[in-house]
């Protein structure tokens, strides 16, 4: 099931039995697809058919947003040794066209999605792309539409031309609302992504994926990242469906804070979908979403304007072609799925309002992981912080192979480019020790300590200087694991490390 989001919230009616409350097992902050089973009695079957009823009992309303209800994607009955598959085959959105589809019908719907709120709310068009193209593109049926719609106080019938009007769109149905937008994995294309069924199921699938192999191999070049693809790359992290990019609410505040600044930013995007408008727009998101945050401290607005502008600068990259080499993410490209990240990041701390905010501060992460690395530089002007987002992977579920890869590919990432001259400061990748040294076993540090060494010794060689802060962010990482390092292993690593750094490493005589 997908988009179970509480307790209480989807249950079971067996032909005439009492209804099942099925939704604990399948709860998930992020709504995201959840396998399980549920055991129901025997005796609710009979001989011949069964109805089984999936019903919305109640409705939950998700950080200020009413879920208008959930995804039930397979079903299976398991009677003793004998499984019965329920259900039939998915229908191929390709085929769907509109409910109605005369010029009149289609013009209304247009209108209705861009310029009319029944509920004295925003217009569809202000949270969604605002053609609608993103209903398209991730396959939202007619009826998850109508039925939205008419939540938001449309009548049937306007509904009707609401969806009618999205089936018109000239945008392929490449995605649907249960796959995570740009979900690593073979099979990802666009920003469509790979698929839940492309999801590993533990951190051990992820590391014999990654090195075929429990542990890291013993030797890795410095540069072994760059023949990593990380948008085909299966892990164990599901990245948010697009459901949970849009925002819960819009507060037209946002939009006159800074002399109208992100209004400004808005217009000149929507006239002229270049680089530099899509990085004014980010930029504006981000400092009106700052000022939120500075004067009411409020987490959620924050995350709800970032997953905005998130959703217009989606918009702006499929327009920039997502099947492109760069995604749609051209180089200077807004890292929009790391921002809404970095909103949960920092609501980490904030007492209550933000469920599990390290582990969706991860998934966000991912997904720019994948969609876009950063290539050195995000567009807030600063490092795309890899110590944040092994901080928040330490935080938030993922095991030592997935803590491992992300050190590797950071202190990569973090080496080359704007960022490299801070190499020899406490600002480079030597803060990307710590995670590392607190989180995987004794054979595994040693060999990413190995790797840090050698390039610490190039680095030196070549003239390089070493800060006193440097010099103190090694000893605290090196502190953090070398108990558990054997008496051996300490001696080797001293002695592959370059003189100027071996005081640092006193600790754990």
């Amino acid at each position: 099931m997908h988009n179970v989001v509480a307790p209480g919230s989807a249950e079971l009616v067996v032909n005439a039995g009492e209804p099942i409350d099925v939704s604990e097992p399948f709860v998930h902050p992020d709504g995201r697809v959840s396998t399980a089973e549920i055991a129901i009695d025997p005796g609710l079957l009979v001989p011949g058919a069964n109805r089984l009823a999936f019903r919305y009992p109640r409705q939950i309303v998700d950080a200020g947003a009413a879920v208008s209800g959930y995804r039930v994607l397979h079903v299976a009955l398991r009677i003793g040794d004998t499984t019965h598959v329920l259900g039939e085959p998915a229908e191929p959105p390709e085929r769907w066209r509109p409910l109605r589809d005369d010029a009149a019908s289609i013009e209304r719907g247009r209108s209705y999605f861009q310029d009319v709120a029944r509920d004295g709310g925003p217009t569809c068009g202000r949270c969604h792309a605002d053609s609608g193209a993103d209903l398209q593109y991730y396959a939202f049926s007619d009826r998850s539409i109508v039925e939205r719609a008419m939540h938001h106080e449309f009548s049937r019938t306007e509904a009707e031309d609401l969806a009618s009007y999205i089936r018109s769109l000239p945008v392929p149905a490449e995605g649907r609302p249960y796959r995570p937008a740009f979900q690593p994995g073979a099979d990802n294309h666009g920003a469509a992504g790979a698929g839940p069924e492309s999801i590993l199921p533990d951190d051990a699938s992820f590391g014999e994926h990654l090195w075929g192999a429990a542990s890291l191999p013993a030797d890795l070049p410095w540069d072994w990242p760059e023949t990593v693809d990380t948008f085909v790359l299966p892990t164990s992290i599901a990245v948010p469906t697009f459901v949970r990019w849009l925002p819960r609410r819009i507060d037209e505040r946002w939009f006159t804070r800074r002399d109208g600044e992100l209004a400004v930013a808005e217009a000149a995007l929507a006239d002229d979908p270049s680089l530099e408008h899509a990085q004014a727009f980010m930029t504006a998101a981000m400092a009106v979403g700052r000022e939120l945050l500075v004067e009411e401290g409020d987490h959620l607005a924050r995350i709800d304007l970032l997953r905005y502008a998130a959703v217009k600068l989606w918009d702006w990259s499929r327009r920039n072609g997502f099947d492109a080499p760069d995604h749609g993410m051209p180089d200077g490209s807004p890292a929009y799925p790391y921002e809404v990240g970095f909103a949960f990041f920092e609501a980490a701390d904030a007492p209550g309002g933000v469920p599990a905010p390290m582990a969706q501060t991860l998934s966000w992460w991912w997904a720019q992981l994948a969609a876009n690395p950063g290539r050195g530089l995000s567009t807030g002007q600063r490092p795309l912080d890899y110590e944040d987002v092994l901080t928040a992977a330490e935080a938030g579920g993922a095991g030592p192979n997935e803590i491992a890869f992300l050190h590797l590919y950071g202190s990569w990432e973090e080496s080359r480019g704007p960022v490299a001259e801070k190499w020899g400061t406490e600002h480079g990748p030597v803060r990307l020790l710590a995670v590392p040294m607190r989180r995987l076993d004794p054979v595994d540090r040693a060999t990413i300590l190995r790797r840090f060494f050698a390039r610490q010794a190039e680095f030196v060689a070549g003239g390089g200087v070493l800060t006193q802060g440097h010099h103190i962010a090694l000893s605290q990482a090196w502190n953090q694991g070398c108990a558990e390092l054997s008496a051996a292993q300490r001696d080797a690593l001293r002695g592959a490390a370059p003189a100027e750094i071996r005081p640092d490493l006193a600790g754990c005589p």
